[in-house]
């Protein structure tokens, strides 16, 4: 990608994050990235177009669980506990890396508040996190199939895990860890809840 392209795009993010996408004007995304309007329509046609652009740019903010699931063998005797135990660690670990938190927070601030109001970023965001629970929903159709789950809606079981670890990253960007306590024992509880519900055993 050019780099006046890659200078779009980055000011492009930060100004729909700050304005939202009604009150981000081509005008003040290209004076942002410090180039003429002209320039911006040139590359990309229209503010929608550059909307769906950063989305796409910005899917490597958030670790893909697709990436992720490269730990997973698959195998009909992998210990289901002990791989999503891994697999909440490397979502924690992806979701904390410092590197990315302020892009992070600018994007999904920008979804999550354009896309109440705006259905070409409803719809950005749908797929977006469609990628992310996709892979997960599949590999709970897996261990159903393989007698490993009861069964249940894997999508809304994938959605449960995922929204998680979005969840208690927010809360300890707010709070620190003053709320949860250690990341790993936090990882644990609700690793074992997640797996064995809340009810006694007699009850199950």
């Amino acid at each position: 990608m050019e780099d006046t392209e890659q200078r779009i795009l980055d000011a492009a993010l930060r100004v729909f994050a700050s304005e939202g996408y009604t009150g981000a004007t081509t005008r003040k995304i290209a004076e942002e990235a410090n180039v003429a309007e002209v320039t911006l329509f040139r590359k990309f046609k229209s503010k929608e177009n550059l909307l769906k652009e950063v989305l796409i740019s910005n899917r490597t903010v958030f670790s893909s669980l697709e990436e992720l699931f490269h730990i997973f063998q698959n195998e009909k005797d992998a210990d289901l506990e002990t791989e999503l135990r891994i697999l909440g660690k490397n979502i924690a670990k992806a979701m904390k890396d410092k590197k990315k938190d302020s892009k992070r927070r600018m994007f999904m601030f920008m979804l999550f508040e354009e896309g109440r109001r705006r259905p070409e970023v409803s719809e950005a965001l749908l797929s977006f996190l469609q990628l992310n629970i996709k892979p997960l929903s599949e590999y709970f159709d897996l261990q159903i199939k393989n007698g490993k789950m009861r069964t249940i809606n894997s999508r809304s079981a994938a959605i449960t895990f995922v929204s998680y670890f979005v969840y208690t990253s927010l809360l300890r960007e707010v709070f620190g860890d003053s709320l949860l306590g250690d990341y790993n024992e936090e990882i644990e509880r609700f690793i074992d809840i997640f797996t064995k519900g809340i009810l006694k055993d007699e009850e199950n």
